[in-house]
């Protein structure tokens, strides 16, 4: 998405924010994304400043404006005298409200593009340093939370939810007899990791960039949730209530056992990886509906193009992220430069469209600057790389 029309998507967002007070998840997901720039924040703070955009807008289509040009006129003792003009008062007041109502919403463009504009200047960059972004919990009644870490307690009509170290644990006991249809949405945001204890004590590692849907208690003989991104589980027994991981590419189900998903759009790929237990795959496309495989450790399944693929592989590289490293076997710069991306926020462009299959071993740190990396990049493979800063947005350029 080009900058200026991202801009003008969140200025929507904003608007639809500020007066109505709801967001679809996805919409919620782009806006909190965006607010993870300490200087979107700051634009976010001087909108809603400038804001009483929703109690204007509100009061403009209340007003019944040729009543109100009436009651003007009387004010002002028009009489019965003659007046001759050049205007027509009656339609420009009748307009106002709209006119001073949009120059309201221009404000916001002001804010996001006027000030830009005068630092739109490319600075070309040492290095990107990792900076943790706060996940987002949507509760079922479309409450949105910050789980900022003093926040160690949420509050809700479907029970208490303890946010410590984080890690988001529904307590089971303390929700006993309660019964909801009720779901939950955690969003993770570009430069972070959260884990989850659901109420049947399945832990989940959710990974940058990513949402885990997800009901607030697990009732019935099924146990669902909804993936997009990627996440680790580790599933709590249970012979009589199968986990189904859905995703928009496929999805996966199993009674109890330890296995990575990765479901990211942009990725146009799905795959999953298990490392404890068994797992049923079960592809979504149009060809072969009905193709399912099932996994034993140390297998990963891929769906790439509607074609599904097992292989032979270590788990730990899959799921290294979960305890903050990025590791990578034999895998190409392209790849792993996109994996990073969803942690250090910056876009990846390549001088030469080879240098994308250059293969790398390794493994990183993720609270390190991402420069360190690119320097071993630099020095194994004879490639350069520049980082530039254009605005908020990094870019790094892979050259020979």
């Amino acid at each position: 998405m080009s900058q200026g029309k991202k801009e003008f998507v969140i200025t929507a967002l904003i608007r639809k924010e500020l007066l109505t007070g709801e967001l679809s998840i996805e919409e919620n997901a782009l806006l909190q994304e965006w607010l993870s720039i300490p200087e979107n924040q700051e634009y976010y703070q001087k909108v809603i400043n400038v804001e009483t955009l929703k109690s204007k807008e509100r009061f403009y289509k209340t007003v019944h404006t040729d009543l109100a040009f009436e009651k003007i006129k009387e004010k002002i003792d028009f009489g019965e005298a003659p007046i001759i003009s050049l205007f027509d008062y009656k339609n420009v007041l009748k307009y106002a409200a709209i006119l001073v109502f949009l120059a309201a919403i221009s404000s916001i463009f002001y804010f996001l593009n006027n000030d830009a504009k005068m630092q739109n200047q490319e600075v070309v960059v040492k290095d990107i340093e990792p900076k943790y972004n706060n996940p987002t919990l949507v509760l079922a009644d479309g409450t949105v939370v910050s789980l900022k870490p003093e926040k160690e307690k949420i509050i809700s009509k479907n029970g208490v939810i303890s946010n410590v170290n984080q890690v988001l644990v529904y307590d089971a006991k303390a929700n006993k007899g309660m019964v909801s249809n009720g779901e939950n949405t955690l969003i993770v945001p570009v430069g972070g990791i959260y884990a989850i204890i659901l109420s049947d004590g399945t832990k989940v590692w959710l990974n940058s960039k990513s949402s885990l849907k997800y009901p607030v208690i697990f009732s019935g003989n099924t146990r669902d949730v909804t993936l997009e991104g990627e996440a680790y589980f580790e599933v709590s027994k249970n012979p009589h209530s199968p986990f189904t991981v859905k995703t928009k590419s496929g999805n996966v189900t199993v009674l109890g056992t330890h296995f990575n998903v990765s479901a990211y759009q942009e990725d146009k790929k799905f795959e999953t990886t298990l490392a404890e237990g068994k797992v049923k795959i079960s592809p979504i496309n149009k060809t072969q509906k009905n193709e399912s495989v099932v996994l034993k450790p140390g297998q990963q399944a891929s769906v790439r193009n509607e074609v599904l693929r097992v292989v032979e592989v270590d788990p730990f590289v899959s799921s290294a992220w979960k305890d903050g490293k990025f590791y990578f076997e034999n895998e190409n710069l392209k790849n792993i430069l996109d994996k990073m991306e969803r942690w250090y926020n910056f876009n990846v462009r390549f001088e030469q469209k080879s240098l994308e299959q250059i293969k790398f071993t390794g493994i990183v740190l993720k609270d390190q600057s991402i420069d360190q990396f690119l320097d071993i990049i630099r020095k194994t493979s004879n490639v350069k790389y520049k980082i530039t800063k254009l605005n908020q947005t990094y870019e790094v350029t892979i050259s020979k």
